[in-house]
């Protein structure tokens, strides 16, 4: 695991080498162990490294034989060592014993084909020198980030946004799509970013960089494949079997492994597989809180006691709100998920004792997990009932609150008979009239258009309800999100997370087996369920699903009333032109009066405040 960052010019220009060099610095935090360069005129690749196999070996960047093709490489190839065999065979000579080297020679043998071969989470970027083309590439499920600009005459990239940020490669400008999207969906989705110059390479893509021209390409979705042809049973046991082999990879370290455990069922089965199907232990991590409503630390202990595996357990409180700057500077542009405190704190309580550790993140996109995915029978045609063209419409006048369908009135209505859209938007965040509210003309002007085409997109091809709301949760708010709370907050303390559920061939089975053996209208992930069941105490399997939150509610009107109108008011100059700073004044108001629920709204607010704060001239 590690942080990468580089350049690319159509001019042989090497003034970029102290640039190059800054953004690697701030990537130390990536990868405390080892720094490297590669660097010729018009070329520049970074990297800092966290080692985590072949500790000694396999310092970056890596070339071939003849020093031809150079890497830059952030992740873990899982499948290594069944690759390195095959090119061996074929007369390949590796010098190292990690799965970087894997890359330059699958390259050499396949080109962009080589994609196809790799079974991990990764991003990389590299430089044929013959062809005078860079090539980099991002995992199938967008675990691990690359972030591109074009300036220049030159294309430069990095792990992480605050690098680019802090170069003047550009007068950085708020993005009014990203800014909408943020407010409406919680997240950045797709390409974009908050500022308008820097661009995400999307997951399961490449790019090619040769000549000054720029080539990007999908080159993985996830397959509609027919629904398995077997038994209930016979699809459980090659899941449980997919499981273990998923997980029998992500054991591969030259470091001591943990678990991040909490109350729910999707980190409790990886801990059951591994000490009832594997045979191993590692020790496991949670946060609780003394407010009973969020705390999971509880039924972790129970479940760390059951399986007889060391356990550590950090309490949160508004200690956590002071890592805000931190959290809000490393992730390079506002972040709607408001556990991002509690994930960071967790990582670093963990980082002390290992350096990597496994995550049950994914679970709920594999085996439909989440309460809006348990539809009534009759919901499960019931947006079947309206024209494309309706079904489209209304959705975009709830998004934005417009006009008769997007009023509080036909709220409800909606959310029963086009129940997608609970995926899609939640009134949590500022879907619906409180849009109206927060956002000024000139943002709605601005990014309707765009707002529309996610609307769109969203609805685009044939699909029963439930397989819908999966697809868009796998392919946006995961990648979007969620993914990058957890690569961002764990790599800001050095730690290195693996995602078992996210591994490729499980996921691809997963979405062959029938909705009805993975969810129904009163519970859901079936099949993970039976599959540990006779592993799990009852106290976890019975717990009901809870997200992974912290109480802002309580503490924005209590403990944090102050800390919350102080980095809410007043809003940075360069929001004011898209955000009614007197909307956000009155949502704190009738939350702190208890009038209202805000606390979502106000954490979203206030992250995007200090994001301006931190990055933008006023």
């Amino acid at each position: 695991m590690c942080g990468i960052a580089g350049y690319v010019t159509s001019e042989d220009r090497s003034d970029r080498n102290p640039l190059l060099q800054q953004m690697a610095q701030a990537l130390r935090h990536r990868g405390p162990d080892d720094e490297g360069y590669f660097m010729e005129p018009g070329i520049g690749l970074a990297i800092r490294r966290l080692s985590i196999v072949d500790l000694a070996g396999s310092r970056q960047p890596i070339s071939n034989e003849d020093g031809t093709v150079h890497v830059v490489f952030n992740g873990e190839i899982y499948n290594y060592l069944e690759l390195r065999t095959g090119l061996e065979e074929r007369g390949h000579c590796l010098k190292t014993h990690g799965d970087t080297e894997t890359l330059v020679h699958l390259y050499e043998e396949h080109g962009i084909g080589m994609l196809r071969f790799l079974r991990g989470m990764f991003a990389f970027a590299l430089w044929d020198s013959r062809k005078k083309t860079l090539f980099m590439a991002r995992d199938r499920l967008g675990k691990k980030p690359l972030n591109y600009l074009l300036a220049e005459r030159g294309l430069y990239f990095c792990s992480e946004l605050a690098p680019l940020l802090d170069q003047n490669l550009a007068s950085w400008e708020v993005n009014p799509n990203a800014l909408a999207a943020y407010l409406v969906l919680g997240f950045v989705p797709g390409s974009q970013t908050i500022v308008k110059q820097i661009k995400k390479l999307p997951p399961a893509h490449y790019m090619i960089w040769r000549s000054g021209e720029m080539k990007m390409q999908r080159y993985w979705s996830l397959p509609r494949l027919p629904k398995v042809q077997c038994s209930y049973d016979e699809a459980l046991d090659e899941v449980r079997a997919k499981l273990d082999e998923s997980l029998r990879l992500r054991l591969r370290s030259d470091v001591p492994l943990g678990l991040l455990l909490s109350g729910g069922i999707d980190s409790n089965a990886l801990l059951a597989r591994l000490v009832c199907g594997l045979g191993q232990k590692v020790q496991a991590f949670t946060i609780g809180f003394s407010e009973k409503e969020y705390d999971e630390s509880s039924i972790a202990r129970t479940s760390a006691q059951h399986f007889g595996v060391e356990h550590h357990v950090l309490i949160g409180n508004t200690d956590l709100l002071q890592l805000l700057p931190d959290v809000v500077r490393h992730y390079g542009e506002p972040s709607a998920d408001k556990s991002a405190l509690a994930t960071m704190q967790l990582c670093e309580l963990t980082r002390r004792h290992v350096k990597v550790a496994l995550s049950g993140d994914g679970g709920d996109e594999a085996f439909a997990g989440y309460p809006k995915h348990r539809l009534k029978a009759w919901q499960r045609h019931s947006s079947a009932w309206f024209r494309h063209a309706v079904r489209e419409r209304w959705t975009l006048a709830s998004m934005r609150g417009e006009g008769w369908l997007g009023s509080k009135a036909m709220r409800n209505p909606r959310r029963q008979l086009l129940p997608e859209t609970h995926s899609l938007f939640s009134s949590e965040f500022f879907a619906g009239p409180i849009y109206q509210r927060i956002s000024t003309a000139t943002l709605r002007r601005q990014s309707d258009d765009f707002l529309g085409s996610v609307v769109s997109e969203f609805w685009s091809g044939t699909m029963e309800p439930v397989e819908r709301i999966l697809h868009w949760d796998t392919t946006q708010p995961l990648p979007d999100s969620l993914l990058v709370k957890l690569d961002i907050a764990s790599m800001a303390r050095s730690l290195e997370v693996r995602s078992p559920f996210l591994d490729q061939e499980l996921l691809e089975l997963c979405a062959r087996l029938p909705t009805a053996w993975k969810v129904n209208d009163k519970q859901g992930k079936l099949m993970l369920r039976d599959i540990v069941a006779p592993d799990l105490p009852q106290e976890v399997l019975r717990a009901p699903k809870r997200g992974f939150s912290v109480p802002l509610g309580a503490w924005w009107r209590n403990q944090a009333r102050k800390q919350i109108r102080e980095g809410l008011l007043p809003l940075h100059p360069a929001l004011t032109p898209f955000l009614n700073e007197n909307t956000a004044a009155e949502l704190l108001e009738e939350h702190q009066a208890g009038r209202a629920n805000h606390a979502q709204r106000l954490w979203n607010l206030w992250v995007l405040n200090e994001w301006a704060r931190i990055f933008l001239r006023s």
